[in-house]
């Protein structure tokens, strides 16, 4: 049963919601230090140290780099860093709002909740399980591509309902081509579209002309890749990394544990220890899940389209990609941030359809509150690179490098005994993990001040 039309808040309501609850849920972020790869990309790259360095080297992913740039030269340390990414999530959440809306004006049945969009948004926000592409600050790749990747799909909504060439054949390949400057895997955005127009905006013609100049830079973004040095490389290890049927097998498991993490974010970890299979059929679990994935998609397209959308997105953005370009990490939360959206709409849209307009209210703010208190929770691990890594080792406790980054933050903080332990065991893990090896020679021999980054 439907619940009873309510006030719908006003946009700019929603936008102060939105502000005040990613406010609370992020305030402790703020403090947190650069952690791990923000050395590699950051705080000893010195492309990003000022805008002549820039504009010297760069190379992949430019806008994402000018963002680091804009923060560095700033110089409000990383304060400034955690200010962006903040930033940058509540704006990807005011445009989730924004989407939630039209995905709702286009369905009949979901017209009497106007407080939908505001709880899709609100979820969103709140989800423990975007942490990484918040408050780790170099997961701004996944937060910073999905912000121009929806801001694609709003330019386009807006451009099919008012028959705007300029929002179609400008500023939704802007955006498009933003989001590739930011994170490659922006890629699929055109199937995006397509998933877009037939769940959101009930178009079964799928019309190219309002799409043609997004799948023309498709095109011309597959061409600059396959003829790049840097990617030809990538591409190249890639094909030599593991079977084709054995990249499926361990990308469907690493689809299976992120919506793990996702639907019980209880044990968030941002270094997980998955298995790597050689064959398709050394996963039967994960493929029968995935397989259930598409039939649910396929069978729910009339009864629960909402659904249908959610899980054809996630199968979208989690395996094709993955499976012809593996990932050496097969599996990280911040590929939840893109995913997150259409699964808080089909969560939240099924409770309405489900529950009275007063129990609707009473759950969906039960589980808001869960997400923030979990969030909260979430980004003390983020406070210190000990913390991180403590916790990172006790959900990973055999894998070689979980225990050795745990080393390497203990030395950091002048834990030598520790730092040793952490050596130690990462060796007993892997005696071929040369880090490791280096980092615990160099702990004996006292030069810890030489210790290289991990």
């Amino acid at each position: 049963m439907w619940p009873s039309p309510k006030p719908c808040p006003s946009n700019k309501q929603a936008f102060v919601w939105l502000a005040l609850a990613i406010t609370l849920a992020y305030a402790s972020a703020l403090i947190g230090p650069f952690q791990f790869d923000d050395y590699k990309v950051i705080a000893n790259y010195s492309g990003v140290h000022s805008w002549a360095n820039w504009a010297a080297s760069l190379g992949i992913r430019p806008l994402l780099k000018a963002s680091y740039t804009l923060d560095w030269t700033l110089g409000w340390g990383t304060v400034g860093f955690h200010i962006s990414n903040l930033l940058i999530h509540l704006l990807t959440s005011w445009v989730v709002y924004l989407l939630t809306q039209h995905f709702i004006a286009n369905h009949e049945r979901l017209r009497g909740h106007t407080s939908l969009p505001l709880f899709v948004a609100l979820l969103f926000a709140l989800h423990p399980a975007h942490t990484e592409a918040v408050s780790y600050i170099s997961g701004r790749s996944a937060s910073q591509m999905s912000l121009f990747y929806l801001g694609g799909l709003l330019a386009y909504t807006h451009g099919r309902h008012h028959a705007s060439a300029l929002h179609l054949h400008l500023l939704t390949p802007l955006c498009f081509l933003a989001a590739l400057l930011c994170k490659e895997t922006a890629i699929t955005f055109p199937f995006a579209l397509l998933l877009w127009e037939r769940y959101a905006l009930n178009d079964r013609a799928h019309d190219f002309k309002a799409q043609w100049t997004s799948w023309g830079l498709l095109l011309a973004a597959l061409l600059l890749f396959l003829f790049s040095t840097v990617y030809q490389t990538h591409m190249a290890r890639s094909a030599h990394f593991n079977t084709l049927g054995g990249n499926f097998a361990t990308q469907a498991n690493g689809m299976l544990w992120l919506l793990q993490q996702w639907t019980l974010p209880l044990w968030l970890n941002i270094d997980p220890d998955l298995p790597l299979y050689r064959h398709l059929f050394d996963a039967p679990l994960p493929l029968l899940f995935t397989l259930a994935l598409i039939t649910a998609a396929w069978w729910l397209r009339k009864l629960r389209p909402w659904w249908t959308f959610a899980l054809a997105w996630t199968v979208l953005q989690l395996l094709p990609l993955y499976v012809l370009l593996p990932r050496i990490d097969i599996a990280n939360e911040r590929q939840l941030y893109l995913v997150g959206w259409p699964l808080a709409l089909a969560l939240c849209t099924e409770i309405a359809a489900r529950l009275q307009a007063r129990r609707t209210r009473i759950v969906i703010l039960t589980l808001l509150l869960a997400a923030a208190l979990l969030t909260v929770l979430r980004n003390q691990d983020y406070r210190s690179e000990t913390a991180l890594w403590q916790a990172t080792a006790q959900l990973s406790p055999n894998k070689a490098r979980a225990h050795n980054n745990l080393g390497y933050a203990s030395l950091l903080a002048d834990n030598k005994e520790e730092a040793r332990r952490e050596f130690e065991r990462a060796l007993q893990l892997d005696p071929q993990h040369v880090e490791a090896a280096g980092n615990l020679q160099k702990l004996e021999n006292k030069k810890a001040g030489a210790l290289p980054r991990p």
